[in-house]
């Protein structure tokens, strides 16, 4: 008796254990497949804006549209000398950086981040690689998308001081350098789109779809080798003399 307790309490633990693991390794499953479905959207939204015609910014912001994954056209005045750097970015084994440049929209006191594109780097010793923009008035289409993650802070920026050099892209610290305020997306500038390099760089769909089903699978055994040992266990003590 006094073993069948032991061995029920053991039982109980290692199910708790099973259900814990088993519900982490789905969730992971879960994230994957979140993760495709945001990537297909993106897909969908470079093939959308490829071809549809892009609204009037201003108008759009007028009116209160949804801007995300929306091809647009903005007008305004870049600011050339408030470049924003992104580090630790690589393109066929070169060392580089993304370049963001603030648009200062017509007609108001918004600014709007714009992606100008990846620039190599190779030596880190030179100077920083700045894009080549003008300060006259221009007509940008792109998409509009969210920033790049932030991710994780490490410490602080790489250079403080104009162009910033940085590891992550965080509006709202861009928001209070530039002391104006600053959309929550960047715009894809189709001469030079960083959604191409996310079409060619990123994992698709289909891939997320892959690893979805390895988690959901590796939940499925850690319950299917539970149930086995705890079926070996109860016959075991089932014909173990008392």
């Amino acid at each position: 008796m006094k073993q069948g307790r032991h061995l029920g309490r053991a039982l109980l633990g290692y199910a708790v254990l099973t259900l814990l693991s088993s519900g982490g390794l789905a969730s992971l499953g879960i994230w994957q497949l979140q993760r495709a479905e945001q990537k297909q959207q993106l897909l969908d939204a470079i093939d959308r804006a490829g071809s549809e015609k892009a609204v009037d910014l201003g108008d759009a912001l007028a009116n209160g549209v949804d801007l995300h994954f929306r091809a647009v056209t903005a007008r305004g005045r870049y600011l050339p000398d408030r470049q924003i750097l992104l580090d630790n970015q690589i393109r066929n084994g070169e060392p580089g950086v993304q370049v963001f440049v603030p648009l200062q929209l017509d007609g108001g006191g918004q600014m709007l981040l714009v992606d100008r594109g990846w620039l190599p780097w190779p030596d880190r010793a030179g100077p920083l690689p700045i894009a080549t923009v003008g300060t006259e008035s221009v007509a940008v289409d792109g998409l509009l998308l969210s920033a790049p993650a932030a991710g994780l802070v490490l410490g602080a920026e790489v250079r403080q001081q104009w162009p910033l050099l940085v590891t992550r892209i965080d509006l709202a610290d861009l928001e209070r350098r530039l002391q104006q305020p600053l959309l929550d997306l960047v715009l894809e500038d189709r001469q030079t789109p960083r959604a191409q390099t996310l079409r060619s760089g990123m994992l698709p769909p289909e891939r997320h779809r892959g690893y979805a089903l390895q988690w959901f699978g590796l939940s499925l055994t850690v319950i299917i080798i539970f149930g086995v040992l705890a079926i070996r266990s109860w016959r075991a003590r089932s014909i173990t003399p008392s």
